[in-house]
């Protein structure tokens, strides 16, 4: 991995957060460069798993998905509790927290009649799990884009 990022490569990585289908030719004339230069660049970053993929943002309420995070607070060791969470698809990314919970999942079902069902039926059931809580996130509001590259920014 590189030392640093340099100036261009962090304007690089604001274009595509902010939209990752924005074309390199694009970029590299917003930033002052050679679209070929853009390429090389975001092929480096990419190399060294700055940049890990390419997303895009649905709106799940739209197609009738409600997203819940669910903390869990595990006794014992978390990999075997995430060995039996991989079980269940309706589970789509848990995060690894360090607080009061060990966990953070990121559950999408239909209602809360499924979430309550499925937390019920599904993850009390596994043997070290001492607590959960359930947050349904009904939208969201950006306050500062760009806000982790900004931080980058600050400790250069």
């Amino acid at each position: 991995m590189s030392d640093e990022l340099d100036k261009k490569d962090i304007e690089i990585l604001k274009r595509l957060k902010n939209d990752s289908r924005t074309p390199m030719g694009v970029i590299g004339d917003q930033i002052g460069i050679s679209k070929a230069t853009v390429s090389r660049r975001v092929a480096r970053l990419e190399d060294e798993n700055i940049i890990k993929n390419y997303s895009m943002n649905i709106d799940l309420s739209g197609m009738g998905i409600m997203k819940s995070l669910v903390s869990i607070q595990v006794m014992g060791g978390v990999s075997t509790v995430i060995d039996y969470l991989k079980e269940y698809e309706e589970i789509g990314t848990v995060y690894k927290t360090f607080g009061d919970h060990n966990l953070v999942c990121e559950v999408y079902t239909h209602n809360v009649d499924e979430l309550y069902e499925m937390i019920q039926n599904k993850i009390l059931k596994i043997m070290s799990i001492r607590n959960v809580e359930v947050d349904v996130l009904i939208g969201d509001v950006t306050l500062h884009e760009n806000a982790d590259i900004k931080l980058y920014e600050k400790g250069e």
